[in-house]
């Protein structure tokens, strides 16, 4: 009996260290220091590359008022020229040859009306692009501070092959989204309390997957679904807004505010309208990506290879 105990102790010692070792074949968790320093480094680059957007989005701004500018010079010069003395007459003429020499500098490399706009736009894009990277490693960054676990967690769904577990996130978040729309439609009585709901596990889903969304094409991906919800979101909260100062404006009886509290009402319930149109316009994107199999590899590429 003895001998039998004392079998079973060293097996189950023996389960214990497999259980605490796992299996050889398992990836090594993540160095979150490491990490933490990627996403510090790429929030640098991100910076830099804003910067440069601003400066090509500025520059033919800049020329434009030069121009502006040295015009005025020159007007300031031919007075003087005019009217000073000989000597002050001199120097603003010495002034007025080099101001028209940048001048035709300046219209060397000037840009019509047509293509300031154009390199104006293409500018704010490069800053949106940007803006919404920034965002992205800002968050992953902030998760990394606070919960390396789960920093490290959404780090091994992000490597999930094509993406898989983020796809079947954003499916479920489709078809909550689409149930949420259709039942308003009807009935918006717990729109508020739904809406807080589905605010909710879009905020986990984001925390979840923070590191796949670190990918352009990933929040490509995934923009049809989070800002279909977003925009539930905002409809809803809009719609109890509209509940809360109709009821306001029901109960005061002094004039000027119940108009108020109705102008209220009626403004709410348009940005409500406004936002449940644009959910069903974004569901309809979600629905068409979701139809649509893509032929590349999932790039996956969240973290350090």
């Amino acid at each position: 009996m003895r001998r039998a105990a004392r079998s079973l102790a060293v097996q189950g010692l023996a389960l214990s260290l497999l259980w605490a070792t796992g299996p050889v074949h398992a990836e090594p968790a993540p160095d979150v220091a490491v990490e933490i320093a990627r996403l510090r480094g790429r929030l640098a680059d991100s910076g830099a590359q804003q910067h440069q957007c601003l400066a090509g989005a500025t520059q033919p701004v800049w020329t434009a008022a030069l121009a502006t500018d040295i015009k005025a010079l020159q007007d300031r010069a031919n007075q003087a020229a005019a009217e000073g003395t000989p000597a002050e007459a001199r120097r603003w003429k010495e002034l007025a040859k080099k101001a028209e020499l940048l001048q035709a500098q300046v219209a060397e490399r000037g840009r019509t009306g047509a293509d300031l706009f154009q390199s104006q736009q293409i500018g704010l894009d490069c800053l949106d692009r940007h803006a919404e990277e920034r965002e992205a490693l800002r968050a992953s960054l902030e998760i990394a501070v606070a919960d390396p676990a789960a920093y490290a967690e959404s780090l091994r769904l992000a490597r999930e092959p094509r993406g898989a577990m983020l796809r079947a996130a954003l499916t479920a978040l489709l078809a909550q989204s689409r149930v949420l729309s259709l039942r308003w439609k009807q009935d918006r009585s717990h729109a508020a309390a739904e809406a807080a709901g589905l605010r909710a596990d879009l905020t986990a889903l984001k925390r979840r997957h923070t590191a796949a969304l670190e990918s352009e094409e990933a929040r490509t991906l995934a923009d049809p679904a989070l800002r279909a919800a977003e925009a539930l979101v905002a409809a809803g909260a809009a719609w109890e807004r509209e509940r809360v100062a109709g009821a306001r404006g029901a109960a005061v009886r002094e004039d000027a505010e119940r108009h108020a509290a109705l102008r209220e009402r009626d403004e709410a319930g348009r940005l409500a309208r406004d936002y449940w149109a644009t959910a069903e316009r974004l569901l309809a994107r979600g629905t068409a990506s979701e139809a649509s199999t893509p032929g590349t590899a999932w790039p996956g590429a969240a973290g350090t290879p």
